[in-house]
Order: C-alpha cells, then sequence, then structure tokens
C-alpha cells in the first residue's frame, strides 16, 4: 500500500523531473528520483526494489507536466506487476507508449496556450493595475500546471493504464486551440487598451478633450483589433508571430505620439 506521505513525495519529485536531464537519457534519472519513494512502499526495499528501480531509469522524454500521470500509472502497474496481475514491465512499457505523444500534447497545450495566455493576461493586467499583473500571470499559468500535477498523479495512481483513456478525455488539443482564441481576444484588447493610451496622450497634447466620442472609438479598436487578431489565427499565424503584428504598430504610434 502507497503511503500518502510517498504520493506527496513523488508530487514534489515532479517539479525537478528536469534537474539530471541528459542526452542519454533525456529525463530519465529525474523520472526514476521521483518515483522512488513510492516504488519503495511496493518493494520494501531488497532486489526487487532494485529491479523495479533499473527499469524507471530507462530513456524518457516527454511534457515535464504530462509526466504525473504516467508517474501514476506507472506506480500502480508496479503494485500490479509484484500481485502477478500484469507483466513486472508493464509500468516501463507504458511508458515508451505514451511519452511522444504525450510530449507533443504538453508541448502544444502549456507552452502553445496556456503560457501566451497568461503572458498575455498579466501583461493587460499590468497596464490596468500596475504589479497585481504578476500575480495574475502566476495565478492562471499555475492554475492549469499545478492541476495538471496533481490531478494527473493521482488519476494515474487510480487508474493504472485506464489514464490513457483519461488524458484523451480532457481533449486537450481542442482546448489548445480554444485558449489561442482567448489568448488573441486578450493580445487585441491589450492592443487597443495600449493605442488608445498613446493616441490620448497625442490628443490632450493638442488640448482636444472629446470623452464620449473617445471611448467609443475605444470601443470600436478593441473590437476591431480582436476581431483582426482571430482572423490571422484561423489562417494559420502563430500567436507567437501575432505579438509582432501587435507591437509594431503600438512602436510606429509610441513614435507618433511622444
Amino acid at each position: 500500500m502507497i503511503r500518502t506521505r510517498s504520493i506527496l513525495k513523488v508530487f514534489l519529485g515532479s517539479f525537478f523531473l528536469q534537474a539530471s536531464w541528459s542526452f542519454e537519457k533525456m529525463q530519465g534519472l529525474g523520472f526514476a528520483a521521483a518515483i522512488s519513494p513510492a516504488i519503495k512502499d511496493v518493494f520494501n526495499g531488497g532486489g526487487s526494489f532494485i529491479s523495479a528501480m533499473r527499469r524507471h531509469l530507462a530513456f524518457y522524454n516527454a511534457h515535464p507536466y504530462m509526466a504525473s500521470p504516467v508517474l501514476g500509472a506507472s506506480i500502480r502497474l508496479e503494485e500490479k506487476g509484484k500481485n502477478g496481475e500484469c507483466p513486472a514491465d508493464a509500468g516501463a512499457r507504458l511508458k515508451t507508449m505514451v511519452m511522444g505523444p504525450y510530449g507533443a500534447l504538453g508541448d502544444s497545450f502549456f507552452w502553445g496556450s496556456v503560457r501566451p495566455l497568461a503572458s498575455y493576461l498579466g501583461v493587460l493586467s499590468a497596464i490596468l493595475w500596475g504589479l497585481w499583473g504578476i500575480l495574475v500571470f502566476l495565478a492562471v499559468y499555475n492554475v492549469f500546471h499545478l492541476w495538471m500535477r496533481w490531478d494527473g498523479l493521482v488519476k494515474g495512481y487510480r487508474l493504472g493504464e485506464g489514464v490513457v483513456g483519461y488524458v484523451k478525455s480532457l481533449e486537450l488539443p481542442k482546448w489548445s486551440i480554444r485558449l489561442r482564441y482567448v489568448a488573441a481576444a486578450v493580445l487585441g484588447f491589450f492592443f487597443s487598451i495600449a493605442a488608445f493610451n498613446l493616441a490620448e496622450r497625442g490628443v490632450m497634447s493638442w488640448h482636444l478633450k472629446y470623452n464620449y466620442a473617445w471611448v467609443s472609438a475605444g470601443i470600436l479598436l478593441a473590437f476591431a483589433a480582436v476581431m483582426s487578431l482571430n482572423v490571422f489565427l484561423k489562417r494559420g499565424v502563430s500567436i507567437a508571430r501575432l505579438v509582432y503584428i501587435v507591437v509594431v504598430p503600438l512602436i510606429l504610434l509610441g513614435v507618433i505620439f511622444r
């Protein structure tokens, strides 16, 4: 029986999965170090424990957050293997089977969608509320990050090889696309607010004050920016390139209204 304390140690160890990264094993040593507290509980030391650790010292490379479901499932399969319910190397084979797809899923979801969304929300919040933008960025990013680390580990241990179905049910590719549209919308609002502020300084320097017209223009600019960026996104423009599409006009506005 795996102790709760050991599961917590595996969870904490998953944060250091890449601390011992190497070209030979990639994340293999980090994976073995993270899973070792639970493997100790399964085999209570001895030769079987050493054999299990050797299995998990093999090559492993996937997105670090997506390692948590694999860690949990490997622990469960090691338990089953000890009881004769499955082959002893079932956990190691599961790692080999899913590490490629989970690497691609994690890169697309976390690096390609969650990180840009959190960054744009953080910058937009910094414009509106100053240093609170840092907290907004950390909160948005870590909601997704910590959820996968903890829930993935617990579901993996509970489901064993069934964790593959669980990860599939999350529909991460679909959510990646949805989050990119949200990120594009946030980027559009950022552009409109930044452009509005720059232009307002220029207009105020000319002693022109049209408050209602200025607010209406800002709303229309925000709407146009959001719609335009989403059109670019639908046509295959990456979210990274959208940043350049937004930043270059802002630089030009800054030069005009300096």
